[in-house]
């Protein structure tokens, strides 16, 4: 029975809406120096995510994300920026009674969780002719339950909880054409109280809640020429522990579990509105029982000054 628990559970929790998406990417706060007192940037994500080994996935994500953003001379606010995930997954699921079986294939695909990405910044330049400044930046995430979720799958794209994610991020541009940049957050998630849990007698609906989550992101990037630019990220997220309430007490269903990953990056200026991002992602590290995953993607940039 425990293991067709771990086994089930592995589907119920696979994280299908979108998250990658909603990270910063290389120099995206800088951007505030640069976008115009009412600007609008639009962002286009695609993204396929994959994992090969014990726990087996494979899922396309597409996002649309818009921005509007005030100035007030050193002060930079924006009180509008929204992202609407689409994803597509198919998780491969072994039979816990024949390991070395076929897999089983099972499929979701919707629209995920909309999340609001409000941001207040504050820029410093210390050198005009050599382009150096310094900017700090509070942005809370907060995703909304408003993705397609079905309490009677085990596989969903919305999370059918809110989260709030605050972060905090510091970056610098000195000698030209570096920058460095670090961002710290923790995640607040509220309770799925809709949560299929696998049962001897089949499944019930319990209430699942998670410890807060801590993470971590630090970028590197160098323009190599007026239109190009590379960027190396490291990225840490340290996710809380799961727990379902049931007849019998609190069950702990997942241990608090740790990603290390790389995010490369480079980027094409293909005009002075218009940047494409091309991405590769691998988890180097992880928790035991947790598999490493990994993304190829792109990203189209747009500002409407």
């Amino acid at each position: 029975m425990k293991r067709m628990l771990l086994a089930v559970l592995f589907v119920s929790l696979l994280s299908a809406s979108g998250a990658e998406a909603q990270q910063p990417d290389l120099r995206d706060y800088e951007a505030g120096f640069f976008v115009p007192h009412r600007g609008v940037i639009t962002n286009m994500y695609l993204r396929h995510v994959s994992a090969s080994g014990e726990r087996d996935f494979s899922q396309l994500q597409a996002a649309f994300r818009a921005t509007y953003v005030l100035k007030f001379g050193d002060l930079v606010v924006v009180p509008l920026d929204v992202s609407l995930p689409v994803v597509d997954v198919t998780v491969f699921q072994a039979n816990p009674a024949s390991p070395t079986g076929p897999k089983t294939a099972l499929r979701a695909s919707g629209v995920g969780d909309i999340t609001y990405i409000p941001t207040i910044g504050y820029g410093l330049v210390q050198n005009a002719e050599l382009n150096t400044h310094t900017w700090f930046a509070f942005t809370p995430y907060v995703t909304l339950p408003t993705g397609s979720y079905d309490s009677n799958r085990f596989v969903n794209i919305g999370a059918n909880r809110l989260v709030v994610r605050p972060q905090l991020v510091v970056g610098q541009r000195f000698m030209k054409a570096f920058t460095a940049e670090a961002m710290v957050n923790v995640a607040f998630q509220g309770d799925n109280d809709e949560f299929l849990l696998p049962t001897a007698e089949g499944a019930a609906k319990v209430t699942m809640s998670q410890a807060p989550t801590f993470g971590g992101i630090f970028h590197l990037g160098m323009d190599l020429s007026p239109t190009f630019f590379t960027g190396v990220g490291y990225l840490i997220d340290k996710a809380g522990k799961r727990t379902v309430e049931t007849g019998a007490g609190e069950l702990e269903i997942t241990p608090s579990q740790t990603v290390q990953s790389l995010r490369l990056t480079m980027g094409i200026r293909l005009e002075k509105a218009s940047t494409l991002m091309l991405q590769f992602q691998p988890d180097i590290d992880v928790s035991e029982g947790v598999t490493k995953s990994q993304y190829v993607g792109a990203r189209f940039t747009h500002v409407f000054f």
